[in-house]
């Protein structure tokens, strides 16, 4: 299951560069039928954003079926935020969505980057799960071991951090699911 997760993963994490490219080459929905003539092309881009959000939110129900891991306390010695190191990745995406000049080159360059990710250590970023309220950070444990965290918590002090419920995507990315206390 881990692996099938992490390819839905993987192409949750292309997704907007996908709806970027429809929309820089003008496909829209009002052109599959007749009846359909009528709607204004913001209703495609509408559609794409709402598919992408769908998928997304599909992604993280599926983490009910990965293993689960936990952190005690007191074995965390660092929390980095993450959210700035993948951003400048993202939009590189955004770009290369951009400059492709038709759908066969899009779809060789990004099932190439697809394969990247998918045999990446680290990178499942999609900044969609910013608006479902998560952030990305670093966590070093005592054993000097770097993983990536995506969680809703805002997370601060490393000597308090506990995770009780976090499900393994793969040896060096977890995801925390418990919602924030406050």
């Amino acid at each position: 299951m881990g692996h099938i997760f992490k390819l839905f993963l993987t192409l949750n994490s292309l997704l907007l560069s996908l709806m970027v490219f429809l929309i820089k080459e003008g496909f829209v929905i009002n052109s599959l039928h007749p009846y359909l003539s009528s709607l204004p092309d913001i209703i495609s881009y509408i559609i794409y954003l709402f598919i992408v959000l769908i998928l997304t939110w599909l992604s993280m129900r599926f983490t009910n079926f990965l293993d689960t891991d936990t952190i005690d306390m007191g074995s965390i010695s660092v929390i980095e935020p993450a959210n700035d190191a993948f951003l400048p990745s993202y939009l590189g995406y955004f770009f290369v969505a951009l400059s492709v000049p038709n759908f066969e080159v899009f779809l060789y360059v990004f099932g190439i980057i697809c394969v990247f990710i998918f045999y990446s250590r680290i990178s499942y970023f999609n900044p969609i799960f910013f608006l479902f309220g998560f952030n990305f950070y670093y966590i070093v444990n005592n054993k000097n071991i770097k993983v990536l965290l995506i969680t809703r918590r805002q997370l601060k002090e490393p000597k308090n951090a506990v995770f009780n419920n976090l499900k393994r995507i793969n040896n060096y990315t977890f995801i925390d699911m418990e919602r924030q206390v406050l």
